[in-house]
């Protein structure tokens, strides 16, 4: 990918080459992995009414969906990504829509925001600090992801820490498992949220 190619490209493209590139360079754990899921389609509102009786919450596309292999089960990952490539967007963009996967009985959290090449280090810190602090002093249940997405489809790291090594997809994949097992969704413990996870992972044809 140059950076002219991906100057050019929109979010959703983007998310679809983000799906592709992980995939290309998946570990023996990674064992499905889907891009721009649509939760409120009607397959997905008939069992969420038959279970609830009530409508699905309005915009549930999750961008991206790691299935990761566990000892017992599956560790299913609900990503929201936000490509940054000026300075006129929020910082806190997509930190509700991640939290908002929690309900549906995903079992980690992620807000990851995928920067441009073209914006400078100094000007992406300033908007990963606000974030990181967000998310760490509330103690959120959010697994904060912030990358600079270099030539040669490579990545270079803000958070969850920062190197200024350029990293091939492999890599964001190991520390993406890792980052998720030792923050899961808090919700899980409620049985309504573990039968939601059940319809979750019918829909996505993972054995229950």
């Amino acid at each position: 990918m140059t950076n002219n190619t991906l100057e050019k490209m929109d979010e959703k493209k983007l998310i679809t080459r983000l799906r592709d590139l992980l995939w290309e360079k998946k570990t023996s754990s990674l064992k499905k992995i889907y891009a721009r899921v649509n939760l409120a389609t009607k397959q997905f509102q008939e069992i969420w009414s038959d279970w609830w009786e009530e409508e699905i919450p309005p915009r549930m596309e999750v961008d991206l969906i790691p299935v990761f292999s566990d000892s017992y089960d599956v560790i299913l990952v609900g990503v929201e990504v936000e490509f940054f490539r000026e300075k006129r967007r929020s910082p806190y963009k997509g930190l509700e829509q991640a939290l908002s996967f929690g309900l549906f009985g995903f079992d980690s959290l992620v807000l990851w925001h995928v920067f441009a090449s073209t914006l400078e280090n100094k000007i992406i810190d300033s908007y990963v600090r606000p974030v990181k602090e967000i998310v760490e002093g509330l103690n959120l249940p959010i697994v904060y992801f912030a990358t600079k997405i270099e030539n040669r489809d490579k990545f270079e790291f803000f958070t969850p820490w920062y190197s200024s090594i350029q990293y091939e997809a492999d890599y964001i994949i190991r520390t993406l498992e890792k980052s998720c097992k030792e923050k899961k969704n808090p919700l899980l413990y409620k049985s309504e949220i573990e039968n939601r996870r059940k319809v979750l992972k019918t829909i996505l044809k993972i054995p229950v």
